[in-house]
């Protein structure tokens, strides 16, 4: 991660007796929270909060040549 890349985090809330996966994102000059998708158990919301971050994760930079 470069000086400059946002952060990104995930994490579930418990909410009317489901489970919703809350993604993250600080950049240098603020912050975004996304609200994605709600689930019946918090296993299932854990597994996709994993999957969801390891995704924001990866470099999205293309590789010919662009900044």
């Amino acid at each position: 991660m470069a000086v400059g890349d946002p952060l990104v985090s995930t994490s579930v809330i418990e909410e009317a007796g489901r489970f919703v996966v809350v993604l993250d994102v600080v950049f240098p000059d603020g912050a975004v929270r996304h609200r994605l998708q709600t689930y019946h158990s918090q296993a299932r919301a854990m597994l996709a909060a994993d999957f969801v971050r390891r995704t924001a994760d990866r470099d999205p930079r293309p590789e010919w040549g662009m900044p």
